[in-house]
C-alpha cells in the first residue's frame, strides 16, 4: 500500500518532470526560425540516454509540435523529399528518420544556426553536423562493347583457375611480379555472401552478373533504379563479375546514393547505410559486406555510420580517395573501423600519384586501367582508374575469405587481410602509411 507521503512525492516528481519537458520541448517555434538561412543537418542522438524516457524529451514531439515539421522514415526513393512530392526541390518541412535501432536516434532536416546551436547543447544529443557533398572517386571512361554470346562463352568455361585475365586479378593471387597469366581463387568464390554496392547503382542486366545482382534501393534526389552513370556497375563488376570479378559467385545489391553525375551527400550515404543495417538485421544470412567507392570532406556522421555497421557485424570496405593527401582527413576513409584501400600502379609496385595515404589506409590493391562490367551500353565493359577501383578488389577478397573460412568479426577480418597481405614491397609511401598489398586466400 502506497503511503500518503509517497503519493505526494510522486505527484511532485511528475509535476517537476512535466515542467522540465515543457521547457525542453519548445526551444524554438516556427516563427522564431530564420527561413532564409536554413541548411540541411544530420542529428545523432545519444542512444544510451534514449531509454530513459521520463527524463529525455521526445525529439519527434518537439519537431512536430514546435516547428510544425513532418517526420517520415527514410525509405528507398525518398531521400530528403516528401513521399508525396512530385518535384526535385528539397522539402524543408520534412524531417527524415534514419534510425537503425527502432528509436528516433538519427534524423536529418533543414535548420538555422540558432536552432542547431540549441540542439547541440542538449544532453541527449551526440552531435549535429552540416550535410556535406559526397562524390564518386573517378569518371567512367573508355567504354567498349562486348557481345552477349561472348560473355556466355566465358561463363561456361570459367573454372577456379582462370587464364588470360586482366592483370589486376592475376596480380592479387601472387606475391610479386612477373605475372603468371592465371587467377587462382577458392572454389567457393564468395558464394552466399551479400555485397552491398553503395554507389550510383548497378546495371543488373549486364551478363557479367549472371542474375546475381539486384536493386536494393535509391536514396538520392530524383534518382532512378538504374545506373545512369556507370561507376557503380564498374565497381560491382570488379567485386563479382563472372570474368572480371574477384568473387564471381557473390550476391551483389545496388544501393544508389549518387546521382547521374556521381554526386551525393552525407545524408544520402547515411540513408543508404541505415537501409543496409536494417536489411542485415532482418536477414538470417549475416554474411554482409559493404563497398563504398566514394568520399568527401571529413564527416563525423558518415564515420559514425561505419561504426554502426561494424558493430552490427557488417564488413565495410572504403576507398582512400584520390587527392594525393592524407586519408585520415576525409570520409569515409578516416573511419577507424573501415577497411580503407589505396591504389597501386599497373606494372610496378608503386602507389599511384593520386591515391591518398596515411595511417588510416589498411591495404593497397590495383587501381589503374581496371576493366569490368559497364552500364552505359548493353553488356558493355568499362575501364577506369582510382581508389574507387582498388576498393572493390578488397571487398571481393572479403567475400572470398567469408565463403572459404566462414564469417568473422569485422576486426578479425582486418587482421585476416593483413595476415594474407604481401608486406614491404610498395614504394612511394608517405604519411606513415602501412606497407601492405592485397593477396587473396589460396584455392
Amino acid at each position: 500500500m502506497i503511503s500518503l507521503r509517497s503519493l505526494i512525492l510522486l505527484s511532485f516528481l511528475n509535476l517537476l518532470l512535466s515542467s522540465i519537458t515543457f521547457a525542453l520541448v519548445c526551444p524554438f517555434t516556427i516563427q522564431s526560425l530564420d527561413s532564409g538561412s536554413q541548411e540541411e543537418h544530420l542529428v545523432f542522438l545519444k542512444t544510451s540516454i534514449l531509454s530513459i524516457q521520463s527524463v529525455v524529451s521526445d525529439h519527434k514531439e518537439m519537431l512536430i509540435k514546435c516547428l510544425g515539421r513532418r517526420v517520415e522514415k527514410s525509405s528507398p526513393g525518398q531521400g530528403i523529399f516528401s513521399s508525396s512530392s512530385n518535384n526535385n526541390k528539397p522539402d524543408k518541412n520534412l524531417i527524415t528518420d534514419h534510425s537503425t535501432d527502432g528509436k528516433f536516434s538519427i534524423y536529418s532536416g533543414f535548420f538555422d544556426k540558432k536552432f542547431v546551436d540549441t540542439l547541440s547543447k542538449r544532453s541527449d544529443v551526440n552531435f549535429v553536423e552540416k550535410v556535406i557533398k559526397i562524390k564518386a572517386n573517378y569518371a567512367v571512361n573508355n567504354t567498349v562493347i562486348i557481345e552477349e554470346d561472348q560473355l556466355k562463352k566465358r561463363a561456361a568455361t570459367s573454372t577456379p583457375t582462370q587464364n588470360g585475365l586482366p592483370y589486376n586479378l592475376d596480380r592479387i593471387d601472387q606475391k610479386d611480379f612477373p605475372l603468371d597469366g592465371k587467377y587462382n581463387y577458392p572454389t567457393s568464390a564468395g558464394s552466399g555472401v551479400n555485397v552491398y554496392v553503395v554507389d550510383t547503382g548497378i546495371d543488373i542486366k549486364n551478363a557479367e552478373f549472371e542474375g546475381r545482382a539486384s536493386f536494393g534501393g535509391s536514396f538520392c534526389a530524383g534518382c532512378s533504379s538504374t545506373d545512369d552513370n556507370g561507376h557503380g556497375t564498374n565497381v560491382a563488376g570488379i567485386i563479382g563479375g563472372k570474368k572480371y570479378g574477384v568473387a564471381n559467385k557473390a550476391t551483389l545489391i545496388a544501393i544508389k546514393v549518387l546521382d547521374q553525375s556521381g554526386q551525393g551527400s552525407s545524408t544520402t550515404v547515411v540513408a543508404g547505410l541505415s537501409y543496409v543495417i536494417l536489411q542485415h538485421s532482418k536477414s538470417s544470412n549475416k554474411k554482409t559486406v559493404v563497398n563504398l567507392s566514394l568520399g568527401g570532406a571529413y564527416s563525423q556522421a558518415i564515420n559514425q555510420m561505419i561504426s554502426l555497421c561494424s558493430n552490427a557485424g557488417i564488413h565495410v570496405v572504403v576507398s582512400a580517395g584520390d587527392d594525393s593527401s592524407n586519408a585520415c582527413n576525409v570520409s569515409p576513409a578516416s573511419a577507424p573501423q573501415a577497411i580503407t584501400v589505396g591504389a597501386t600502379e599497373k606494372s610496378t609496385n608503386k602507389i599511384t600519384n593520386l591515391t591518398n595515404t596515411g595511417s588510416c589506409v589498411k591495404i593497397f590493391a590495383p587501381g589503374v586501367d581496371i576493366v569490368a562490367a559497364g552500364a552505359l551500353l548493353t553488356n558493355s565493359l568499362s575501364k577506369a582508374s582510382g581508389t574507387s577501383q582498388a576498393c572493390p578488389h578488397v571487398a571481393g577478397t572479403v567475400a572470398l575469405i567469408i565463403s572459404k573460412k566462414g564469417n568473422m568479426n569485422p576486426s578479425l577480418m582486418i587482421n585476416e587481410l593483413i595476415t594474407l597481405s604481401t608486406k614491404n614491397i610498395l614504394t612511394n609511401l608517405q604519411n606513415a602509411t602501412p606497407n601492405r598489398f592485397l593477396r587473396i586466400p589460396s584455392p
